[in-house]
């Protein structure tokens, strides 16, 4: 009895050895795999995904919320982690410098704006040049390494601001321009694209332009001293989003009626306005989907796949018939 419960025992303590000697084996090949994914560039279920930085052109802007909006739901899609940076005011060299932090970061790709070929281009050059692939989002880089472009064919759009001029005022008019920039490349081709039609209708001048620096208070400055120099002016267009409510609060203060504005991107005061009929219309843009479709082009080029150097998202001109549309934009 004494020998047969030795050698029941024995079995045992070997069974158990078996065990504990297969299961370091399993953690061993394990810890192994994630090793070699990690070396490869696919990190292991246990840790996040690609590390991607999107970089804004003002932080807590709406339009720039629905562009996090976008690539957030598309990052939780892909398993990716996204990170969203930028300056709280309009400023170009505090982007650059978020910039270069990302690439000193070794981050594994950055989204960004192209606002300026000179000084945009080389920086995304230097990140394309150490692996880090770079999408331009909402402003191309053209002439840079990037990897492609999402968003707006700025040029076209603004030729639908200069359609829609023409559509509201029968081509007769005065117009006063608000930019968001005279530095940013997106705002000088809308600008482009406007005097791309309206030079074509001789009833139409351009008899200002000023800019307001992406800043609410100053388009309401720059409004309200464009109309007391220029009481001829008419018609009011504005190529950045807090441009048509700063000329539409410059205009009640002076009491400047009739005075027909029209206006960019969809946000909620603007569409409210649109409602009431005090602005005319508006050239809404895509920030949701520019920012979706700039996680899943990364997401498809760390697959392996070939993308397109460039995907304009479209614009969708609005006005009192279909300014409901803009909400979901």
């Amino acid at each position: 009895m004494d020998k047969k419960w030795v050698s029941g025992a024995g079995v045992v303590v070997l069974f158990v050895l078996l065990l504990y000697l297969f299961i370091g084996f399993a953690r061993h090949s394990a810890r192994m795999g994630h090793i070699v994914k990690e070396l490869s560039g696919h990190p292991g279920q246990d840790k996040p995904g690609y590390h991607i930085v999107l970089i804004e052109q003002e932080r807590y802007h709406p339009y720039w919320e629905m562009v996090e909006k976008g690539a957030r739901e598309a990052a939780a899609k892909y398993g990716m982690d996204i990170e969203f940076t930028g300056p709280v005011r309009n400023n170009m060299e505090e982007q650059l410098s978020l910039l270069e932090k990302a690439i000193a970061a070794q981050v594994d790709a950055i989204i960004v704006q192209g606002l300026n070929d000179e000084k945009f281009t080389p920086v995304i050059d230097k990140a394309v040049n150490r692996g880090i692939p770079v999408i331009t989002i909402d402003t191309d880089a053209p002439a840079s390494r990037r990897l492609a472009y999402v968003g707006t064919d700025n040029v076209a759009a603004g030729e639908a601001l200069g359609r829609m001029v023409v559509q509201t005022t029968g081509g007769q008019g005065k117009i006063g321009v608000i930019i968001g920039s005279e530095l940013a490349k997106n705002q000088l081709q809308r600008l482009d694209g406007l005097k791309n039609v309206v030079q074509h209708y001789s009833g139409m001048e351009i008899v200002d332009i000023r800019s307001s620096n992406i800043s609410h208070m100053e388009a309401i400055q720059q409004a309200a001293d464009m109309l007391r120099f220029h009481p001829e002016i008419d018609v009011m267009v504005g190529t950045s989003a807090t441009d048509a409510l700063g000329m539409l609060q410059a205009s009640r203060s002076l009491k400047r009626s009739p005075l027909t504005i029209i206006g960019f991107d969809n946000q909620a005061g603007t569409l409210e306005a649109i409602s009431r009929g005090e602005i005319a219309a508006t050239v809404a843009q895509q920030p949701y989907l520019m920012g979706d479709m700039a996680v899943r082009l990364l997401y498809q080029h760390f697959q392996g796949m070939k993308i397109e150097s460039r995907y304009y998202t479209g614009v969708k001109v609005l006005d009192r018939s279909n300014v409901q549309e803009g909400e979901s934009l």
